[in-house]
């Protein structure tokens, strides 16, 4: 996915697809162009951080 598409979908509060789960944006690094996510309905879930490129 290109940056310009992950920053419009955060801004809009969508959710993304990250190895196979659906996964919210948490927030969005301009300059790296990456994107922090956590899976969706989790109490306690792991953040990762990636490239708009690895996204879905």
């Amino acid at each position: 996915m290109k940056f310009e598409r992950l920053k419009a979908l955060y801004e809009a509060g969508a959710n993304v697809h990250y190895k196979g789960k659906l996964c919210e944006i948490i927030s969005i690094n301009g300059l790296r162009q990456t994107a922090q996510v956590a899976e969706v309905d989790q109490i306690f879930p792991d953040i990762d951080e990636v490239k708009a490129s690895e996204l879905d």
